[in-house]
């Protein structure tokens, strides 16, 4: 049987539906949606939980009355076990206070000050993608009649906002492969770039210090040629990995071409502790490689750049960071050199003292 649709809803899906051809990111066409339920129905919160493609919750809310501030990323325990179980169940859950002995009616379901509560999922054939919430000043807002008309309109919600998340979804895939490297799947040049101007900018701000250190392997050429393309790309892989495990999380690692990766290291307090990183970075790469039947030797080497010492322009300490790099190579690599001299002879001086300390504890 072909459902109709009323006709109060028609006016409120076509909004959504141009805003989805038109392009509008997601996040707006779905505050939108609940903008709109809570003007023309008058409902005073309205919030939307999206399913993520990683299975993360993401919350959309609005709220008609003025002494409410919704706050998308805080649910309340009792609304996150609301969405729970209608996903799970994937039926519509109708929530309404008792009326106590006396009479009175206690304003209070899912947490909030509402007497009552409607969750619909929203679905797409078997595929629940959300959940649509409503609340109502009333205790009986939502009779059967009303239930009904809610999920005829979280039916057709859930066509348009699922080609919404599909262009979302693809939007930010084609974001990914805009900035990243396709065989490590680490940060391209681009992105690199970015982060750079980004942690310079913080630095600059809180008074801090900036790394940049270029990692090159040495001799990857012969191997390339002599083991294979195969072989090659399977080293670097390995490389990608062992550099992304020497950094903190809030550093960035960067394949900018061939074999030459790249490192930004923010928010540094003193400018050994890049050359500390440096050497942290060469003990990982020189560890011997397993890659199919074969034991392969690797070594690396590493030119570093600091920001304010060496320079305070994105492309001045790339490019001084690179000539660093080559530096080392000339002194046999394996090994890191910093633009500036006078920490060339500071960091081995620093890190021989404390080694030697070690070794009498």
């Amino acid at each position: 049987m072909k459902t109709l649709i009323p006709e109060e809803l028609l006016p409120l899906l076509q909004d959504l539906g141009e805003q989805v051809l038109e392009g509008t990111p997601f996040s707006q066409c779905v505050s939108r949606l609940c903008g709109q339920m809570t003007q023309r129905f008058g409902y005073p919160l309205v919030w939307v939980a999206i399913r993520e493609s990683g299975g993360d919750i993401s919350v959309y809310t609005q709220a008609a009355d003025p002494g409410l501030n919704p706050d998308s990323s805080c649910l309340t325990d009792e609304e996150r076990h609301c969405v729970d179980s209608v996903l799970n169940t994937q039926r519509t859950l109708h929530l309404q206070v008792e009326r106590d002995r006396t009479g009175e009616t206690p304003c209070r379901v899912g947490g909030r000050l509402y007497p009552a509560q409607l969750v619909i999922p929203l679905r797409t054939r078997d595929l629940v993608v959300g959940v649509l919430a409503l609340y109502g000043a009333h205790r009986n807002t939502f009779d059967t009649s009303t239930i009904q008309w809610v999920e005829i309109l979280a039916r057709h919600v859930s066509i348009i906002l699922s080609l919404a998340m599909v262009r979302k979804e693809t939007a930010a895939r084609i974001f990914h492969l805009a900035h990243h490297d396709p065989l490590t799947d680490l940060p391209n040049r681009i992105l690199f770039a970015d982060r750079l101007k980004q942690a310079l900018a913080r630095a600059k701000r809180y008074g801090r210090g900036v790394g940049v250190l270029f990692v090159d392997l040495d001799h990857f050429k012969t191997i390339n040629d002599s083991l294979g393309h195969e072989t090659g790309d399977a080293l670097l892989k390995i490389v990608a990995d062992r550099l992304v495990r020497c950094v903190r999380s809030t550093d960035t690692i960067a394949r900018l071409s061939g074999d030459e990766f790249a490192m930004v290291l923010s928010d540094l307090a003193q400018g050994q502790d890049a050359g500390y990183v440096a050497q942290k970075v060469l003990n990982a790469v020189g560890r011997p490689a397993i890659v199919g039947d074969r034991t392969i030797p690797i070594t690396a080497s590493v030119g570093i750049a600091l920001y304010p010492v060496d320079a305070t322009e994105p492309d001045v300490l790339i490019a001084q960071a690179d000539r660093a790099m080559y530096g080392a190579k000339k002194k046999g690599g394996q090994g890191y050199q910093f633009v500036s001299l006078e920490m060339n002879v500071q960091v081995p001086e620093r890190l021989t003292l404390e080694k030697g300390r070690d070794s009498k504890r």
